[in-house]
């Protein structure tokens, strides 16, 4: 039996003026999230405290389908989402081609950035 989920992310992007943020998915393939801080099925507001002070909000999500909505939900103008994928045989998160918005769909764009 497989398990499958999906953990989002929303960081501050202090790279850009305006104070945007930053979204990445992480697909979590026959392995569990090491934390379970999250909430499940929906995005929140982050403890205070947490290990990155930059991260804003999170959530876990049994779907890649339930993450997006919740993203579009909160984040109408995101237009790219940067992806990792990590299973049980990897050490750590990989990096995979991110997800870019093409009206009201989600693409998967060229490759990650290097």
């Amino acid at each position: 039996m497989s398990y499958q989920s999906f953990r989002v992310e929303i960081t501050r992007d202090e790279t850009v003026a305006s104070g945007g943020v930053s979204i990445e998915i992480t697909a979590y393939i026959d392995r569990v999230p090491e934390t379970n801080d999250y909430s499940f099925g929906r995005l929140t507001r982050v403890p205070k405290g947490v290990w990155n002070s930059r991260l804003q909000f999170a959530g876990d999500f049994e779907t890649l389908s339930e993450a997006l909505a919740a993203i579009g939900a909160a984040y109408r103008d995101i237009e790219r989402i940067r992806c990792y994928e990590y299973t049980v045989d990897d050490e750590y998160a990989r990096e995979v081609a991110p997800l870019v918005r093409s009206g009201d769909k989600w693409l998967p764009g060229d490759g990650p950035r290097a």
